[in-house]
């Protein structure tokens, strides 16, 4: 069951990596993968779990700054990763683009739906974040963002991470 949907999740990413366009930096380009690396947290009832999380994500230009994007991710606690949880995401995003040809600089928003999942179980989440992104090259750039799901149903409960990640198109 769960492969299944992690099928479909990676089915309805390349879709969406594939077609739309944006300008970004005064150029055309479709979009962009990247792979991060988080110092994270899991906090409840006023306890914090720290963690660390990794993952790797995309995201499809649809208009101007406009994006739609999917990422799977993996956070664990830092003294036992593997009793952690796996994170796969669907968000929109907006990247505050000028009409500056050489824009390196391009801070984003982003929010969407992110469904956990681990050992036979799973929940609904939301998540949000903010961050930037700074092309040091035409075709690389690093970015920075902070990352929270919360769990929509039951107790608040918080995923949150310091995402570090190497961008590329």
């Amino acid at each position: 069951m769960h492969r299944r949907n992690l099928g479909i999740l990676g089915l309805l990413f390349l879709m969406a990596a594939g077609k739309c366009t944006a300008q970004v930096r005064g150029e055309s380009y479709h979009g962009h993968g990247y792979a991060y690396v988080a110092p994270a947290g899991f906090s409840a009832a006023g306890n914090t779990l720290t963690a660390i999380a990794l993952g790797a994500g995309g995201e499809a230009m649809l208009y101007k700054g406009l994006a739609g994007g999917a990422e799977l991710g993996w956070q664990g606690p830092t003294d036992s990763f593997r009793n952690g949880v796996g994170l796969a995401s669907l968000n929109g995003a907006y990247h505050f683009v000028s009409s500056q040809h050489e824009r390196r600089f391009v801070p984003f928003i982003t929010a969407g739906y992110t469904r956990s999942f681990a050992n036979q179980s799973g929940a609904n989440l939301a998540n949000y974040g903010a961050g930037f992104q700074y092309w040091f090259k035409e075709r690389w750039a690093f970015r920075v963002e902070g990352r929270d799901h919360i769990n929509t149903s039951g107790p608040v409960a918080h995923a949150w991470q310091v995402r570090f990640a190497i961008v590329f198109r």
